[in-house]
């Protein structure tokens, strides 16, 4: 009776520590993304909005803009997704440059609900790419404002 109960115990701490290993965690951008980069170093911002109008683009360089863009994209909370075929109105297409490297990653804002990451001269290129959904209210109206 006793190796019954170890036994259960030992399955049940393994499926435990399974749901626990392979559930998706949650993130910010700033965990995804902005910590891994100096933000400091960001030297400008391009924005490609595409909506039923058509496609706009705009090189955003003014550091303050920088700030308020940055603070607003780390405030997103975030689940890794394996979603592919995601439906949308609007998106923006985001590359943050530095002084110093260029092109350091790309963002993909699909309304307010899924974002992509693409971190240009990865070390690793399979991970270099990763899409992830929204799980809170993200507000993008920096991003918005920067073309008005």
């Amino acid at each position: 009776m006793k190796r019954l109960v170890y036994l259960a115990a030992a399955v049940l701490i393994v499926v435990g520590l399974g749901i626990f290993y392979f559930s998706p965690k949650n993130f910010t951008l700033e965990e995804a993304v902005l910590d891994k980069l100096d933000t400091n170093n960001v030297a400008s911002i391009e924005v490609i909005k595409r909506d039923q109008q058509g496609e706009h683009t705009k090189n955003v360089t003014n550091s303050e803009e920088i700030n308020e863009i940055l603070n607003s994209l780390s405030a997103a909370k975030l689940k890794k997704s394996g979603s592919s075929d995601i439906q949308f109105t609007e998106s923006y297409w985001i590359t943050l440059k530095t002084k110093d490297k260029g092109s350091a990653y790309g963002l993909t804002l699909y309304d307010n609900d899924y974002i992509n990451t693409f971190e240009y001269n990865a070390a690793v290129p399979k991970n270099a790419s990763r899409s992830y959904k929204i799980t809170n209210d993200f507000d993008a109206a920096a991003i918005r404002n920067a073309f008005k």
